[in-house]
C-alpha cells in the first residue's frame, strides 16, 4: 500500500525454513534452492517441475503462503539487485545488538551516530576512488574471465551465440548494443555474465568496463554518500515538547534468572556443540589439532611448524604446612630410620646347594653346615628412645608433652 510499485520479495532462507518444517526429501534438496538462483523461466520451470512431480502438495504450498517473489527468473530489470536473501538486515540487527538494551530514544540516538560514522568512512572512501567502474566489481569481473569453457560464435559484431562445451549444451544469445542475454542474468543484476563475458574478451577493441551498468560507478557511489548525517547535541539539550499527554514507561514484571539478550535461535540455525573443543583441521569438537586422527598428516605436520608442540605441564606436589608451631631442630616429617638410629640388617642369601659334591662324609658334614647356616636368625631389637618422631602417636606409655601429638586427648588445643 505504501510503495505500490516496488517490487515486494521474500527471504528464501525464511521460506526453506518454513518449507522444511513440512516438507523434507532429496528432491527439494536439490531443486529448491536451484529455482531460487534460475536466472531463466525455463530453468526455474525445469526445476519447479521436478519438484511438484514428486509432491504436489509441497508446490501448492508455497503458491498459497509464499506469493511474493523469490525467484531470480522473476525479478524486474530495473533494480539492478539480485539477492534473494535479506542479508542487509541481518547484517544491520547483527550491528545494532548489543544497544537494543537501551530506551527507545537513547537507541535511536546511538543507530544515528553509527550510521553518521559509516557515512563519513564511505565518503572518505569515494574521495579516494577513480576510474569509472568500482574497483571491487573490476577485480570480480577480471576473476571471471580465467575460468571460460565457452565456445563463442559471432553473428555480428555486436551478436553472438555462446555455447557450453562438454556440458549441459545450452546455447545462448549475446546482443552487446542492447546489453542483454538469454540467460537473463545481464539484465538483472547489471554486470555482464559469463556469455557476454567470453562474447567481449574475444573483441580485440572492446573493454569490460564499457558494459557493466552505472549502477557499479564511482559517480554513483560518490553522489549516494554525498549528503551528511547531521550531528546533534545530547538528549539534555533537546528542545522541550507537549502533546498534551506524558508517556509513561511500561511496567515490566521482574523474571527470575539472567534476561535474554540474544533471538531465539530457529530449527534451521546451526547451533555449536557446548563444552567441546573444535578442531581445527578436520572441525570437529572433541580433541585437539594435535591430537586429531581424521586430519591430513601434511595438515598436523604444516601445523606442526607454525605453533609448538604442547608442553606438558610439570606436576607440583604442593606440602601442607601443620598448624602447630614446631620448635627449632624438631622434624617437622617423619623418617625412617631415625637419623641418631640406624637399622642393621641381619638376614644373608641363602647359598646355593651344590648338586654336584660326592661321598657321604662330606655331605653329611656340608648339610649339617647348611642347615645351621638357613636357619632364620631373629633381629635384634634395637631400643628407640620415647622422644623419637618413629613412636606411634597413640603410645600408652609416655605422655607427651605437647598437646598435637596426642590426637585422643579431649582438651583443646591452646594455639
Amino acid at each position: 500500500e505504501v510503495f505500490p510499485e516496488a517490487e515486494h520479495r521474500e527471504c528464501m532462507f525464511h521460506l526453506v525454513s518454513n518449507f522444511k518444517k513440512k516438507f523434507t526429501g532429496k528432491v527439494f534438496d536439490d531443486h529448491l534452492w536451484a529455482a531460487a538462483y534460475s536466472w531463466n523461466p525455463y530453468i526455474f520451470d525445469k526445476n519447479w517441475a521436478a519438484m511438484e512431480a514428486v509432491k504436489p502438495a509441497a508446490t501448492a504450498y508455497i503458491r498459497k503462503w509464499h506469493n511474493r517473489l523469490w525467484s531470480r527468473s522473476q525479478f524486474s530489470t530495473i533494480c539492478k539487485v539480485d539477492y534473494v536473501t535479506n542479508n542487509l538486515a541481518e547484517c544491520f540487527n547483527n550491528w545494532i545488538k548489543h544497544h537494543k538494551s537501551l530506551n527507545l530514544d537513547d537507541f535511536l540516538d546511538k543507530a544515528r551516530q553509527l550510521i553518521m560514522i559509516f557515512w563519513n568512512d564511505r565518503r572518505k572512501v569515494a574521495k579516494k576512488l577513480d576510474g569509472l567502474i568500482l574497483p571491487h566489481i573490476m577485480k570480480k569481473l577480471n576473476a571471471l574471465t580465467r575460468e571460460f569453457n565457452l565456445e563463442v560464435v559471432e553473428c555480428s559484431e555486436e551478436v553472438a551465440e555462446v555455447v557450453a562445451l562438454g556440458g549441459s549444451g545450452f546455447r545462448f544469445v549475446v546482443n552487446l548494443q542492447d546489453r542483454t542475454c538469454s540467460c537473463r542474468q545481464w539484465q538483472v543484476c547489471g554486470l555482464p555474465c559469463k556469455h557476454a563475458l567470453a562474447f567481449i574478451t574475444s573483441l580485440s577493441d572492446a573493454h569490460i568496463k564499457n558494459y557493466v551498468d552505472l549502477y557499479y560507478s564511482t559517480e554513483k557511489f560518490r553522489a549516494a554518500y554525498s549528503n551528511l548525517i547531521p550531528a546533534m547535541p545530547d538528549k539534555s539539550q533537546w528542545p522541550e515538547s507537549d502533546h498534551g499527554f506524558f508517556m509513561h514507561p511500561p511496567l515490566l514484571k521482574a523474571t527470575a534468572g539472567r534476561p535474554k539478550t540474544e533471538r531465539y535461535k530457529g530449527c534451521s540455525d546451526k547451533k555449536r556443540k557446548k563444552g567441546k573443543h573444535l578442531c581445527p583441521i578436520c572441525k570437529e569438537y572433541g580433541h585437539h589439532w594435535h591430537n586429531c586422527k581424521k586430519g591430513n598428516p601434511d595438515d598436523i605436520a604444516a601445523m606442526l611448524a607454525i605453533r609448538e608442540p604442547p608442553k606438558k605441564r610439570a606436576k607440583t606436589s604442593k606440602t601442607a604446612q601443620s598448624i602447630v608451631p614446631c620448635e627449632d631442630g624438631v622434624p617437622t616429617r617423619m623418617l625412617f630410620p631415625p637419623p641418631s638410629q640406624s637399622l642393621e640388617t641381619t638376614t644373608k642369601k641363602k647359598r646355593k646347594r651344590d648338586n654336584t659334591e660326592s661321598g657321604g662324609s662330606k655331605r653329611s658334614k656340608t648339610g649339617s653346615i647348611e642347615k645351621a647356616k638357613t636357619k632364620k636368625k631373629v633381629a635384634k631389637k634395637i631400643p628407640v628412645p620415647l622422644d623419637s618422631p618413629a613412636m606411634g602417636t597413640r603410645s600408652r606409655k609416655f605422655n607427651p608433652p605437647s598437646p598435637a601429638m596426642s590426637t585422643r586427648s579431649k582438651r583443646r588445643l591452646s594455639l
